[in-house]
């Protein structure tokens, strides 16, 4: 069909960087002869170590083929109308992107200088804030915030959805291009208000993502990262098998992408979304197959939310020794991040351990002051259920008056995050069981079930 196939170097070139400038000829033609399967250039591509699944990612087309079109080509179908599309997605991937008139650092220097309260007006009042790289810088920002400062994180992700919504195809050289990039804002937008606990708009502004994206170029690694996201919001709303659909569908783009540290981080978000679904053993499974793909200089906040994940596994499945023995291994790990949030989880999760391996008095004192760090930062939910970890440990310890009150300072904790008449009933109910340790302590796993969806900070996001 073809001539002329593009050499090892041509593909190294193309692979490395399509969008480089002055490579716009050799990359149509590239492009020309895998979009028509030309057998020669797979073959050379799959030597080079790259799988056909693989290829197919590389140069996916929205809309390029279809059991429809395999159907018509059977029957002698004319590629004229494939190739017309095929052309104009090339050019959207292509396409040089313009220089800006003001340059980003700059634009992002007038913004930071501007008060918070008037920056999405300034960015929607001034032509020359409508720069995609500031957009991505926007993001980024508001993705380092997420542990840290969630309004902060919902801010600088409002902002980036506004100038996106702005910016022209002129100012990327293609349409597609433009619906790319308010893919990506719409996406750290929803998964910021997911973050937020507004978990109706999260859903709305996904939705708006997804259309955006379906109206893009197909970048592959952008479909994975908000299907993550959407998987983010299904763990939320407490659908499980959604957000293990969805990263599953990541996890697929990523391993054929050969993007290992992505792969890891949607293996990790799969493996809490199981431990939530009540399936420990898979979570252990998973996540023992994340951890040596974990880049620790890159994220070390991943690393350390598999570590975790990883001992509260154990835990469930009632294998404290085996939880002793990998926290105290990443106990180094913790202590990495000066984040209060991380040290008192740390904290909480060591009082579990020793709870379960017997030693209460140690665990009593670890489960007291991880109570009270999250009562100063007013972390209701944590509270809640440090406080029935407390009354279980008291139970163990045949404490009968100490389980009273403990139950007594939880009761306005549980009417503060809203729980209904029946959990707080139960509540009520463990003073009277508290020395009959087999019924207390069923009660008190009724109650953890009952407030686990008032949770808006899973463990270690």
């Amino acid at each position: 069909m073809f001539e002329d196939h593009p050499t090892v170097e041509d593909f190294a070139g193309f692979l490395q960087d399509a969008s480089r400038l002055g490579h716009a000829a050799r990359n149509a033609r590239i492009l020309r002869h895998l979009l028509a399967e030309c057998p020669a250039c797979r073959g050379q591509l799959q030597a080079m170590g790259w799988p056909a699944r693989r290829l197919e990612r590389l140069v996916h087309l929205p809309g390029s083929r279809n059991a429809q079109d395999e159907s018509a080509a059977a029957a002698g179908f004319d590629y004229a109308n494939a190739f017309a599309r095929a052309d104009e997605a090339v050019s959207d991937l292509l396409a040089a992107t313009p220089q800006p008139a003001v340059p980003p650092g700059q634009l992002l220097e007038e913004l930071d200088g501007t008060a918070r309260d008037r920056q999405i007006a300034l960015v929607e009042e001034d032509e020359r804030f409508a720069s995609p790289r500031l957009v991505h810088w926007l993001i980024e920002r508001s993705h380092v915030d997420r542990y840290s400062d969630p309004d902060a994180m919902l801010h600088w992700a409002s902002v980036a959805r506004s100038i996106a919504t702005r910016c022209s195809p002129e100012t990327l050289g293609s349409a597609a291009r433009v619906a790319d990039l308010r893919a990506r804002a719409w996406g750290q937008y929803g998964n910021a208000l997911r973050v937020a606990g507004r978990l109706r708009e999260a859903a709305e502004a996904m939705i708006t993502a997804r259309s955006y994206l379906e109206t893009g170029t197909g970048e592959p690694a952008l479909h994975a990262k908000l299907a993550e996201q959407a998987a983010s919001l299904h763990t939320f709303q407490r659908r499980f098998d959604a957000a293990i659909a969805s990263l599953e569908e990541a996890a697929e783009i990523y391993r054929q992408l050969g993007e290992s540290h992505a792969l890891a981080r949607t293996l990790v978000q799969q493996a809490i979304a199981s431990l939530y679904a009540g399936n420990p053993e898979s979570a252990v499974e998973i996540l023992n197959r994340a951890i040596p793909l974990i880049d620790h200089e890159e994220d070390p906040h991943l690393l350390l939310a598999a570590c975790h994940n990883l001992v509260h596994s154990y835990m469930e499945l009632d294998r404290p020794e085996q939880a002793l023995s990998l926290y105290t291994e990443t106990r180094e790990l913790y202590r990495e991040f000066s984040d209060t949030l991380i040290q008192l989880r740390s904290g909480w999760q060591e009082g579990r351990i020793l709870r379960d391996l017997g030693h209460l008095r140690a665990a009593e004192t670890a489960l007291i002051q991880a109570r009270s760090g999250f009562m100063e930062r007013g972390l209701m939910y944590e509270v809640a259920v440090v406080s029935l970890d407390l009354a279980a440990l008291y139970v163990k310890m045949r404490a009968t008056e100490d389980v009273r009150q403990i139950v007594v300072a939880a009761v306005p904790i549980f009417r503060a995050l809203g729980v209904d008449r029946e959990a707080l009933a139960s509540l009520l109910q463990l003073q009277q069981v508290a020395d009959q340790e087999q019924e207390a302590l069923e009660l008190i796993r009724f109650l953890n079930a009952r407030i686990e969806p008032f949770s808006q900070r899973r463990l270690l996001r």
